[in-house]
């Protein structure tokens, strides 16, 4: 044909075939949908998204032998129906916008977690340099709205704290904007999942009128923008497969490229994005499993496919992952809180960093800090407080923030000739000696004059190991409180001698008595610790660490002040950007997996995985005084109980679909092989109209092999399961680790779970109305009354719980006690049952 239609078509005539170049013939025509939805008959779809493809005509069309079509008087229906999704997604993004805008400003007092994100963001306009558990990206975008408001960045967003005079309603209105999108983003996901513009409507208004996502687009958090990015993979996902017939093409590469940016970026935000990055990758794999298997592929073309999708969904996203770090290092160059999660040699690069003023070489009698080089970090650390078991003596921890109980002063041991017991460690009368491997020290704590220590008695935590501690005083002591220095890397620009020197130099504390060696743990101390690293003397043999590198036995000096030692000279300490990128990973997990919900205390914002899907539990975003504006964090009941109904229909409806056709097919292939039997055994040489019958069988379009089979086509059916791999996969990918993740948990996990459940939820409205109205007269009434029960109930929940999520003053009982659906609710009563789901 030519360039003007690019259409497949099926030539439905008996008699000849029609050829493109030939004069003007008539033709009947089917056409199927190639990347929105497949034609709905109450609902008319654009002309020119058709394709040719057997399904039962919708008119005829004249072609002439120019190749132009003579549309018949549907023509102008058609025009004016071209525009519908296009009106459809300006309505709904017009209705997002007003929900998410709409007076943004009724709490004017920091909210939430606005006093963690908006502390980040006044971070990145001052410069400070911080540590956080999520990746950089969201909170760079928070820092950058910052900007943009003329926000200086000098507000520390305590929590509950009043707004001063800051333009605070850009900043939420640049997050809400994120909020705004997911609207027509899933609107355009369900229109590519071959939805009904009806069903598309519908999952775009359970998004637009879910509570918890109104609630959680209105403030300063990150939450907006992961949901805004995981509902744009998903699209660039669906948009993708459906032009899998046209690979290599501008439209492909470009979606394509796409979802390797949103998959980059996504998870650049916060490490959820892998699901969702791992829900891309798992259909990468069936793709070219399913390619491999296309005899009519060269394998140039194979190879073409993999390479493409290596590029573009795994270096790409790599490689956006990567420059948001090297980013956010870029702009955190000056000391902040954050400094002590990092190696000793990336802070003293920071600008303000006093660790320019060490004194190069470590001498007897220095005033050190010694900093673990665990990809956790942190600082030996020492303070009054002591062991509540074991020998009671001075606890010893490792502690994440600079504090004066880090110093230590590194003294002689008490079998050294030179032994001054009666005068102070750091005495001025000792011989300067600088230290060395193999030499001998004793620690002692500055602020409480306690030596370090280690003894046969089991640590706290770690039983295995042993206990150390703070013994002593600097002028009294025992054999145990001595620890031999055993140098493991050095600088490569400056002599390898053995010498310690600050920052550059790789050590180890062996024990003299014990043999044992100083290491922290990876078990938080309980409350009598404060929760701070556990430290204690590893027995297991460590020669092999010199080699290996058990980061948590390997020490650096950090901060050293000797006034007997000369003035440092000018050196530019050098970091290396993929250690620094690497331990800010690991710390990142560790410390998030280290956020576990005390036992000994009583969160009542958090919850189990278990409550999430039936809506057990929501969220106080405020104080609850009768005096004080209350926004309650609580998703459209409709909408999530609905959705979970649908996860456990769906696979119901799976296993009824794959029994039934498995059945019909065995039950089609034992007639055909019935009749071919019974015609050999009556000596009739049928056999070749019966092979003639198989392979038209075979020819027929999908839709006449249903009437044969099931009441579904093939076409839809691979439909059918392409969407249960999205959404149930979707769901379960974002849903079931949360059952192993050892952190404590919260009711906003579940959101980014929950939109898969509302796009499966819409499609089998959807599915089912098409299945059971095919064949009945009054199919358009039963789809309305359907669809409008659905819209009615989401919009009415959505309106009843308006108040929880706009905010509301004055006891909560008379606004909210007949809203509280479900006595696990802590909307009235803050003293709620706990319940399983």
């Amino acid at each position: 044909m030519t360039g003007e239609l690019r259409y497949r078509h099926t030539q439905q005539t008996t008699t000849h075939v029609v050829e493109e170049e030939r004069t003007t013939t008539t033709a009947t025509t089917t056409w199927t949908t190639s990347s929105l939805a497949d034609i709905d008959y109450d609902y008319p779809v654009k002309l020119h998204k058709l394709h040719l493809q057997g399904h039962p005509p919708l008119n005829s069309l004249n072609v002439e032998n120019n190749g132009r079509v003579v549309f018949d008087k549907a023509r102008l229906a058609r025009i004016v129906e071209a525009g519908s999704s296009t009106v459809l997604t300006l309505i709904l993004t017009g209705l997002s916008a007003w929900t998410r805008y709409r007076d943004i400003l009724s709490t004017n007092n920091v909210t939430w977690d606005e006093a963690h994100f908006g502390k980040f963001g006044s971070f990145y306009i001052r410069r400070q340099h911080y540590f956080d558990v999520h990746p950089p990206l969201a909170k760079m975008l928070i820092g950058l709205s910052g900007i943009l408001a003329g926000y200086d960045g000098s507000f520390d967003f305590d929590s509950g704290a009043n707004y001063p005079d800051i333009n605070y309603r850009f900043m939420r209105l640049f997050n809400a904007t994120f909020g705004v999108v997911m609207v027509p983003l899933a609107f355009w996901t369900a229109r590519e999942l071959h939805m009904s513009r009806t069903a598309s409507t519908f999952a775009a208004a359970m998004v637009l009128m879910d509570n918890a996502y109104l609630v959680i687009s209105r403030y300063i958090l990150l939450d907006s923008m992961l949901l805004s990015s995981i509902f744009f993979v998903v699209l660039c996902l669906t948009k993708f497969r459906n032009l899998r017939d046209r690979a290599f093409s501008t439209k492909w590469w470009m979606w394509l490229s796409l979802m390797g940016v949103g998959c980059g970026a996504v998870s650049s935000m916060k490490w959820v994005g892998f699901f969702v990055t791992a829900l891309v990758g798992l259909c990468t794999v069936e793709d070219l499993w399913d390619l491999l298997g296309d005899l009519q592929m060269s394998m140039t073309t194979y190879v073409m496919h993999w390479i493409s999708r290596t590029l573009l969904l795994i270096f790409l996203p790599i490689a956006i992952y990567i420059s948001c770090f090297i980013a956010h290092f870029r702009i955190l160059s000056n000391t902040g809180p954050g400094d002590a999660y990092m190696p000793s040699l990336f802070q003293a690069n920071l600008n303000g960093s006093e660790f320019s003023k060490n004194p190069l070489e470590i001498a007897y009698g220095s005033l050190v800090t010694i900093k673990s080089s665990a990809h956790s970090g942190g600082l030996l650390h020492s303070h009054v407080q002591t062991y509540p078991q074991g020998s009671k003596q001075q606890q010893v921890t490792i502690y994440h923030h600079k504090d004066h109980n880090n110093q230590w002063i590194l003294t002689r041991s008490r079998d050294s000739e030179v032994n001054h017991l009666n005068d102070p460690p750091n005495n001025n009368n000792e011989h300067l000696q600088i230290l060395k491997s193999g030499d001998v020290v004793r620690l002692v704590h500055e602020s409480t004059g306690r030596n370090l220590h280690s003894h046969r008695i089991h640590s706290s935590v770690t039983t295995t190991q042993l206990e150390v501690s703070g013994y002593g005083h600097w002028n009294q002591g025992d054999g145990y409180d001595e620890w031999v220095v055993e140098v493991v890397r050095e600088d490569s620009r400056l002599p390898q001698d053995g010498t310690l020197r600050s920052l550059t130099t790789k050590f180890m504390l062996r024990h003299r008595v014990l043999g044992c060696f100083l290491t922290t743990g990876k078990t938080p101390l309980p409350e009598w610790g404060f929760k701070q690293g556990e430290v204690f003397c590893d027995q297991s043999p460590r020669r092999s660490n010199k080699a290996s590198g058990n980061w948590n036995s390997i020490w650096n000096i950090e901060y050293h002040r000797n006034h007997r030692l000369p003035e440092p000279e000018s050196i530019q300490y050098k970091s290396n950007f993929w250690q620094d990128f690497i331990h800010v990973n690991v710390a990142m997990m560790e410390f998030n997996n280290g956020l576990t919900q005390d036992p000994d205390k009583s969160d009542p914002l958090a919850s189990l995985p278990s409550q999430w899907p039936f809506l057990a539990i929501g969220i106080r975003m405020n104080n609850w005084f009768d005096s004080s504006f209350k926004v309650y964090l609580l998703g459209n009941p409709i909408v999530w109980w609905s959705g979970t109904v649908s996860l456990g229909v769906f696979v119901a409806t799976l296993a009824w679909y794959s029994v039934v056709r498995g059945r019909q097919q065995q039950q089609q292939q034992q007639q055909l092989l019935e009749q071919e039997k019974e015609q050999q055994q009556q000596g009739q040489n049928d056999g070749n109209n019966d092979m003639q019958e198989i392979e038209h069988l075979q020819s027929q379009p999908s839709s006449t092999i249903a009437s044969t089979t099931t009441a579904m086509s093939l076409e839809e059916w691979d439909r059918f399961k392409f969407i249960g791999k999205i959404t149930l996969g979707g769901w379960i990918l974002h849903y079931l680790p949360s059952f192993i993740m050892g952190r404590v948990m919260y009711l906003h996990h579940y959101f980014p779970a929950l939109y898969f459940t509302i796009l499966l939820h819409a499609f089998l409205i959807d599915h089912f109305l098409r299945r059971l109205t095919q064949r009945q007269q009054h199919r358009l009434l039963v789809k309305t009354l359907v669809w409008g029960v659905a819209f009615a109930a989401v919009t009415g929940a959505f309106i009843w719980f308006w108040p929880a999520s706009y905010g509301f003053r004055g006891p909560a009982g008379d606004t909210m006690r007949n809203r509280q659906w479900r006595a696990a609710w802590d909307i009235v009563n803050p003293h709620k049952p706990r319940t399983f789901m």
